[in-house]
């Protein structure tokens, strides 16, 4: 069993060329078209390739920027909470209010139940 295709006719020969002898203009026209277009989609393909990467830069140095600005928030952050901690100390509002509301300890406390 012997197996065998048949070639399509685009890359087919028409005529054998012979040495010497002259090619029709005409005959060129396809090879040269499909050369001119090899080319164009090639260097089309290189510059997609050339703005893919700078896009990549540029889009790398900003997600880099919002990483550094991400961790210098958590860092201020980290730091308003130890403010607030301090800040609302039960000692500490207990002097402010003793020192700037001249505010005191009460003699006498009752504590209300409600009850129902």
């Amino acid at each position: 069993m012997k197996l065998s295709w048949k070639l399509p006719r685009w890359t087919q020969q028409e005529e054998e060329y012979q040495p010497g002898e002259l090619v029709e203009p005409v005959k060129l026209v396809k090879p040269a078209l499909l050369v001119i277009a090899l080319i164009v989609a090639v260097v089309v393909s290189a510059l997609w390739v050339i703005w893919s990467a700078h896009q990549y830069r540029l889009l790398f140095n900003q997600q880099q920027e919002l990483v550094q600005q991400w961790d210098e928030l958590q860092v201020e952050w980290g730091q308003l909470l130890l403010e607030q901690g301090a800040l609302a100390a039960n000692s500490r509002v207990e002097s402010v209010a003793i020192k700037r509301l001249s505010m005191r300890i009460p003699d006498q406390v009752e504590v209300i139940r409600d009850e129902r």
